[in-house]
C-alpha cells in the first residue's frame, strides 16, 4: 500500500531562508510549489490584469501590457487596505492552482512530500491543507542584510511588509517544528536531514 504523501509547509520572516530550506527538502526527494511564482504568472493572465488596472490604473503596465510588481507593491504595502484588495484578486485563483498541483502530485507514484512555499501560508488559510508546518528561525538583523544585498530594498522595506503578514510568534507557535537558520547551511541541512527522517522515511 502506497504512503500517504505528507504535504509540508514552510512559514518564516521575509528572507529568512524559507527557498532554501525547501531547495534543501527538494534535494531529499521532495516535490516544491511555490506560490510566489504561481503569483508572478497568474498576475498577468489577462482577466486579473484587467482587475488590477480598473481599481489602481493603467500606469501599473508596461509596454508590453504587463503588471510591473514593484509600483503595483509600493501601493499594496503602503496601506493594509488595499493589499487585502490585490488578495482578494488573486489569492482564490491562487489557491485553487496549488490545490491542483497537490493532488496531480499526490497521484505520481513518485512523490515523497510535497513542500508548499509560500509568503502568505499562515494567512491565507494554505495552512488547513498542510500535514507539517516548519518555521524558519532567523534572527531580524541576517534577514535585513539578506534583503538587502538580494532585493536592493532600502532599510525599513522589509518592517513595512511584515506589518501585513501575521505576527512571527504566533507563526512560530503554531509550528510543529522550527528551523534554526541562524548558523552554517550545513548545520540547516543537518536539521532538516533529522526533520526528513523523522517525519518523512521514518527510518
Amino acid at each position: 500500500m502506497k504512503q500517504r504523501v505528507k504535504v509540508i509547509g514552510i512559514a518564516g520572516g521575509i528572507a529568512s531562508g524559507k527557498s532554501t530550506t525547501a531547495k534543501m527538502l527538494e534535494s531529499l526527494g521532495a516535490n516544491i510549489i511555490d506560490a510566489d511564482k504561481i503569483c508572478h504568472r497568474l498576475i498577468n493572465t489577462k482577466d486579473i490584469v484587467q482587475k488590477i488596472t480598473d481599481r489602481w490604473g493603467d500606469h501599473l503596465k508596461d509596454e508590453h501590457g504587463k503588471i510591473e510588481r514593484h509600483k503595483l507593491g509600493k501601493i499594496v504595502f503602503a496601506d493594509k487596505k488595499e493589499l487585502s484588495a490585490l488578495n482578494k484578486i488573486i489569492h482564490p485563483k491562487v489557491i485553487n492552482r496549488i490545490k491542483s498541483r497537490i493532488a496531480n502530485l499526490k497521484d505520481k507514484a513518485t512523490a515523497k512530500a510535497i513542500v508548499l512555499d509560500a509568503a502568505l501560508l499562515v494567512e491565507s488559510n494554505l495552512i488547513d491543507i498542510c500535514d507539517i508546518m516548519l518555521f524558519v528561525n532567523t534572527k531580524k538583523s541576517t534577514c535585513k542584510t539578506r534583503v538587502q544585498k538580494s532585493r536592493k530594498w532600502p532599510l525599513d522595506e522589509i518592517t513595512k511588509r511584515e506589518k501585513f503578514q501575521d505576527s512571527l510568534r504566533r507563526k512560530r507557535e503554531i509550528a510543529d517544528i522550527v528551523i534554526n537558520n541562524n548558523q552554517s547551511q550545513a548545520d540547516t541541512l543537518k536539521q532538516v536531514k533529522d526533520f526528513w527522517r523523522q517525519f518523512i522515511t521514518k527510518k
